[in-house]
């Protein structure tokens, strides 16, 4: 070989070597563009996906919020209630405790008579009949001692 064909095969070498590196670059070019791609299709799909997921958030965060709203004014509805049953409880007290000294009064003064029967307050009748759950009265009239006098 003479010194002219070694540096045309030393060329024809780095020629090919060029050759295979830029064809692997180009390869390689490729092959980020493709990947490009992909991961944009993927960032698209993530925002979208992501944009549907913050709508359902609000919509799950309002409804929480109106739930919350509901709770408060029933838990106000039921102190309401609560307190308005007390004042009734603590009238229906006083009312059975004044039947009673009335009673007592009234056996001090005339001991061996009977005792009368009183009407039920229509209050009470509904009361009862509520309870009672048919919508009838039981009884229209009662004595004191179905009152609570107790003797």
């Amino acid at each position: 070989m003479s010194v002219e064909d070694v540096a045309e095969t030393a060329e024809a070498e780095g020629s090919d070597l060029l050759a295979e590196k830029i064809r692997y670059s180009i390869i390689g070019v490729e092959n980020l563009r493709s990947e490009n791609r992909r991961l944009i299709k993927e960032i698209n799909s993530l925002e979208s996906t992501k944009l549907r997921l913050e709508s359902e958030l609000r919509s799950l965060k309002l409804a929480l919020e109106n739930e919350r709203a509901e709770r408060r004014h029933y838990h106000s509805l039921a102190n309401e209630i609560i307190t308005r049953l007390d004042v009734v409880g603590q009238t229906v007290d006083d009312v059975v405790k004044r039947a009673e000294q009335e009673v007592y009064r009234h056996r001090r003064e005339n001991p061996r008579a009977e005792v009368p029967d009183i009407k039920v307050p229509p209050f009470l009748r509904k009361v009862e009949a509520a309870l009672n759950g048919n919508g009838t009265i039981s009884q229209s009239r009662m004595t004191m001692q179905d009152c609570g006098s107790g003797s």
